[in-house]
C-alpha cells in the first residue's frame, strides 16, 4: 500500500488560516509544547492531512495531485515564513513478481509543489 500524507507546522494563526481554506479537515494535530511519541517536546504546532491511500502508483499521484489543485485554487500557499509544509510519501515497491511499479512525477506536479512551497519526502 502506497500512503500520501501532508504535514504541515509552523505558527499557530498561520496554521488557522491554512486549515481553515483546506478542502478536508485534517485527520490529526498536534500543539507546541505536546510530547511527541518518541518523548521529545514539539516546538510548534502542526496538522496531518491523509491524501491517499492506494495500491496503484498512478492513482496516489492522481488524487495528490487533485488535492493539491484544490488547494492552490482556494488560495492556499504555504510558502509564509511562518509555517512549513511536506508531502509525505510512504511508497512500497510490492511483490517482484508483479514488476517493478514507478512513482511518476510529471513536470507540472512537480512544479505545484515549488509553486506551493510543498518539500516531497518519499521512503521506501
Amino acid at each position: 500500500m502506497n500512503i500520501a500524507t501532508l504535514k504541515v507546522y509552523g505558527d499557530d494563526d498561520a496554521l488557522a488560516d491554512v486549515r481553515d481554506g483546506l478542502p478536508v479537515e485534517p485527520d490529526s494535530d498536534w500543539k507546541k509544547g505536546d510530547v511527541r511519541p518518541d518523548g521529545r517536546v514539539r516546538i510548534d504546532s502542526g496538522f496531518y492531512v491523509n491524501l491517499a491511500a492506494e495500491t496503484d502508483p498512478a492513482m496516489l499521484i492522481k488524487q495528490v495531485h487533485g488535492f493539491l489543485t484544490e488547494c492552490q485554487a482556494r488560495g492556499i500557499d504555504f510558502n509564509a515564513a511562518p509555517i512549513a509544509a511536506e508531502l509525505r510519501i510512504a511508497y512500497t515497491a510490492g511483490a517482484a513478481a508483479a514488476g517493478v511499479p514507478s512513482l511518476d512525477f510529471s513536470l507540472a506536479e512537480l512544479n505545484l509543489l515549488i509553486e506551493m512551497g510543498i518539500t516531497l519526502s518519499i521512503t521506501s
